[in-house]
């Protein structure tokens, strides 16, 4: 399903019409005139060292043989420049042989004059390339620069872009695919009757794969094979299926202008998820920019009505698509894959924003980046792939979120805040009442959490979550900011274990009201009045894990109160 989803959108979105060619970064243009001479070696490089898209031969899948493109390579292949340290000098011998052969096939079938120019200049290669090495010295090349030719007559035009070419490459495309494939298979995407792809194009700018492409189908290895069939032959899909769904692929994963992906959330580094409509609705912009850090238009919208773009509408029974992908090397991993409506993410998606909510936002929803950064572990380690996927997976689906998911946010919860960290605390409590609101209890209802302060809730873990707020405000009121607060050093065990943290914190709280003036009397007020709403039974000795989210929750709900604007009369202003 998930092949035939992504062939419609390449073929609905007219990145078939031309598939003989693709988009790929060319270094340098190289012109030359009728006799073969090198004229010039222009640069496309810009400021951040990319090279100029251009439009060229489709590039054949490379391994580790030899394999030429057409009239369009890298450096290895046209000028035979390379790594010393890592290109065998015999190889870079065969890579030119193998590119000049293939311009030398066009020029005897077509005659084209601009062909001819390219092939005198190859054939004297050795003579020509001191002047072109005069334009960019040997050390300045690795290898991986791509070269594109002009013929000075054309002055713009390269030379894979003339007509007759461009109309020979087609004829050769087409006589490649029938050589050795004499028996027609049913392709297992389109269902038509055609020569199997013996191997497919790669995808590019997946997570965690390699630069020069994942695979998506492969059989490199004599394990994968099976009835005696080699590579793609063991899953047959024709060549124009093979190159649709990697067409719509590397154009999902394309960047675009204010995204890292056109259409796809990262997540983290280790994974994404594209997403894309059977009808181009352009409801994918919405999600991007709501799962993302939105563009500042975006964000003014937001400001206004956050969740716009999520309501129903005509086209809600339009099919929605979602695949979450990342890379194992040459491999390319589908985590997940989805197949609803519309209709359906937009109602997911508002609850799962709704879930987060939390009083202390900005106005505008938390982006997933946001969510996966304030729970990755302390240092350069990050969250496993699989929980970033699985959390996006709830939010399109409906479903819980993973518990694992909890367990690490409350773990995160007690390393002490670095400076700069206090966005963190509403993230991460916002994470941690989402996952409450979601988790089944088994013969219970799921819990209901508000945004802010509920004084009703009458559950032990979320007053001790409160109690401990008030003590750490009155540790404030009485000496003002101090290297080492109680959340410092005793929220994790306070949340794990409060028989054995809070009988001593409380008879700390005695000292602390005695130094807070006017405020000590109402904080001390208050410490009763939550005290009073604990069973009259010893601090539990631990906590679950569910139970230590609710302590946390209350304990922001009661810290967040202490900075708002003060209710009644009867409270003073927090400071």
């Amino acid at each position: 399903m998930m092949l035939q989803a992504l062939y419609a959108l390449a073929r609905d979105r007219g990145l078939l019409e031309d598939t003989d060619n693709e988009e790929h970064a060319v270094h340098f243009l190289l012109r030359v005139d009728a006799e073969g001479r090198p004229l010039a070696l222009e640069s496309t490089v810009d400021e951040k060292g990319r090279g100029k898209s251009l439009r060229i031969p489709r590039l054949p899948k490379r391994a580790s043989g030899v394999s030429a493109g057409f009239l369009v390579d890298n450096a290895k292949y046209v000028l035979g420049l390379g790594n010393p340290e890592k290109d065998n000098p015999e190889r870079l011998k065969l890579c030119m042989a193998a590119f000049q052969e293939r311009v030398a096939g066009m020029v005897q079938a077509t005659n084209d004059e601009g062909g001819r120019a390219v092939l005198r200049f190859l054939e004297a290669r050795e003579q020509w390339l001191p002047v072109v090495l005069s334009w960019n010295p040997r050390e300045a090349w690795s290898g991986d620069e791509y070269i594109a030719f002009i013929y000075a007559p054309d002055e713009v035009r390269c030379v894979h872009e003339r007509e007759s070419v461009r109309d020979w490459w087609r004829t050769e495309r087409a006589r490649e695919e029938q050589e050795g494939h004499a028996a027609r298979v049913r392709c297992l995407v389109t269902g038509e009757l055609a020569p199997p792809a013996r191997l497919h194009p790669s995808v590019k700018s997946v997570p965690k794969g390699q630069s020069s492409g994942t695979s998506l189908v492969s059989f490199n290895e004599e394990a994968f094979c099976s009835h005696g069939l080699e590579q793609g032959a063991n899953a047959p899909v024709s060549r124009a299926a093979a190159e649709g769904y990697t067409l719509a692929l590397n154009w999902l994963l394309a960047r675009a202008e204010g995204r890292r992906y056109r259409n796809g959330v990262a997540l983290g580094t280790g994974a994404v998820t594209v997403f894309w409509t059977r009808k181009e609705i352009g409801f994918e912009n919405v999600l991007s920019s709501l799962f993302e850090a939105p563009d500042e238009q975006r964000a003014v919208e937001m400001a206004q009505a956050p969740l716009r773009g999520l309501e129903p509408a005509e086209l809600d029974s339009t099919l929605f698509y979602a695949a979450t992908l990342s890379g194992n090397n040459a491999r390319l991993v589908v985590r997940d894959w989805l197949e609803t409506t519309v209709g359906a993410i937009k109602n997911n998606v508002r609850r799962y924003f709704e879930d987060l909510r939390l009083a202390g936002a900005q106005g505008q929803p938390l982006p997933l980046w946001k969510l996966l950064k304030a729970v990755d572990p302390p240092g350069r380690a990050e969250l496993p792939p699989h929980l970033g996927t699985r959390l996006l997976s709830a939010a399109l689906r409906g479903h819980a979120f993973p518990r694992e998911l909890l367990a690490a946010t409350l773990q995160r919860l007690r390393v002490p805040p670095r400076d700069g960290d206090s966005s963190s605390l509403h993230v991460r409590i916002a994470l941690i009442k989402a996952t409450l609101s979601r988790l089944p209890r088994s013969g219970l209802p799921p819990l209901e959490l508000s945004m802010s302060l509920d004084e009703k809730n009458t559950a032990t873990p979320y007053l001790l979550g409160r109690l401990f707020a008030v003590l750490e405000r009155m540790q404030f009121a009485a000496l003002g900011s101090t290297n080492t607060t109680l959340r410092d050093r005793y929220f994790g065990s306070a949340m794990a274990h409060p028989a054995i943290v809070f009988p001593q914190l409380l008879r700390l709280s005695n000292h602390h009201a005695a130094k807070a003036d006017e405020k000590g009397f109402w904080l001390e007020r208050l410490k009763n009045e939550v005290c009073a709403g604990l069973p009259a039974r010893p601090f539990p000795t631990t906590l679950s894990l569910e139970e230590q989210g609710l302590f946390a929750v209350g304990y922001y709900h009661q810290r967040h109160r202490f900075f708002e604007k003060r209710v009644t009369d009867s409270e003073p202003t927090a400071v």
